[in-house]
């Protein structure tokens, strides 16, 4: 009996030892269903939905204007639709602010001599949008004497300078990114701008086929100009600074964004220009892939944040882990950039 007693009880341990191992087994082979059938849905929706065809094209219109451009064709869109994407962004529709002068109201004058820093020269905005799928915070800054602004270029050959570089070599009041430049592998050191380079009246750089033909000018008494012209033309018009990028915003009081997918553009950090009917200065610039934070803008909704505030001629910058405000020498937006005081920049945009 005692024999027999202690084989059944070597039985139950030997059960109950394997226990455990049946416990676990079961629950991999619960979390590998669990897993398989949220993939397998999640491609039925991606590639078996409406829906899931619109995210995709988000997805390719953003990574089409970044540095991996390279991994668009991974969302699989159809190729005329890739190619469709891929020709908004490489060849947007550019108008001349200067064709049609009547339609843009005269910037208002300002008296000289300028008074030094007056209190009412710069205004700030918070921006803090919810969309149905993502949500952007940002900064507009409102600069009520147009000549105040200029556009500061590094003179380095080494690199570019950070926004509180250039802040300091100024005393700027308020800055901003300005133009894109080359940044292979993402290690761009922003010594060169791309594009037309115009500063104090003089051409530092012509043209450049990689920036695009956008251009964006500021005259010598406060008018913002933007469309195709050479870097000799916009001298001839009375343009004391100027610098290239893409795409237009609104000119002459269009949205040229208004019947455009929001996903030709994808979302990201975005940073723009704009001049109101008044002569007033708009630097605008929006966080992005930031969750938790700010996830990015379309450029329709940097459109429609400027033609909601009256702005007649606008211009996007250079985006991305580029965009960044300072105001008195403080960042006041959050940049994507790893380093907390942005990216080297050839130039920038500064209230002086």
């Amino acid at each position: 009996m005692q024999t027999l007693s202690r084989t059944q009880s070597y039985k139950r341990s030997k059960r109950k030892a394997r226990r455990p191992w049946r416990l676990v087994k079961r629950l991999l082979l619960v979390t590998f269903c669990t897993c398989a059938f949220f993939i397998l849905g999640g491609i039925a929706f991606l590639f078996g939905t409406e829906k899931g065809e619109d995210l995709r094209e988000w997805a390719a219109g953003t990574l089409l204007t970044t540095q991996h451009d390279y991994w668009a064709p991974y969302t699989f869109l159809p190729a005329d639709k890739l190619n469709a994407l891929k020709e908004e962004i490489k060849h947007p529709e550019v108008i001349n602010s200067e064709n049609d002068p009547e339609a843009v109201p005269a910037v208002k004058p300002v008296a000289d001599p300028l008074p030094e820093k007056p209190k009412e020269l710069v205004d700030i905005e918070e921006i803090n949008v919810k969309k149905d799928n993502y949500y952007f915070k940002g900064k507009i800054m409102y600069i009520h004497d147009p000549k105040r602004v200029k556009l500061l270029v590094t003179n380095r050959t080494d690199r570019g300078d950070l926004l509180d570089e250039f802040v300091k070599k100024s005393n700027a009041i308020g800055i901003v990114n300005a133009s894109g430049f080359s940044d292979p592998d993402g290690y761009g050191k922003g010594a060169k701008a791309y594009g037309v380079v115009i500063h104090d009246g003089k051409i530092l750089q012509r043209y450049n086929p990689k920036s695009g033909e956008t251009a964006l000018g500021i005259t010598y008494d406060g008018k913002l100009v933007t469309g195709s012209y050479t870097a000799e033309e916009l001298v001839k018009m009375g343009v004391r600074d100027a610098m290239s990028f893409r795409p237009q915003l609104i000119v002459n009081g269009k949205n040229l964004f208004t019947d455009k997918p929001a996903r030709s553009w994808g979302i990201q950090p975005r940073t723009a220009i704009g001049q109101k009917a008044d002569g007033t200065i708009l630097f605008v610039v929006i966080d992005g892939r930031q969750p938790g934070h700010s996830i990015g803008a379309s450029m329709n909704d940097l459109a429609e944040l400027l033609e909601e505030r009256g702005v007649v001629n606008a211009m996007a910058m250079d985006g991305g882990s580029s965009s960044m405000m300072l105001y008195k020498g403080e960042a006041i937006t959050k940049t994507s950039c790893p380093y907390s005081r942005g990216r080297f920049l050839p130039n920038a945009w500064a209230v002086i």
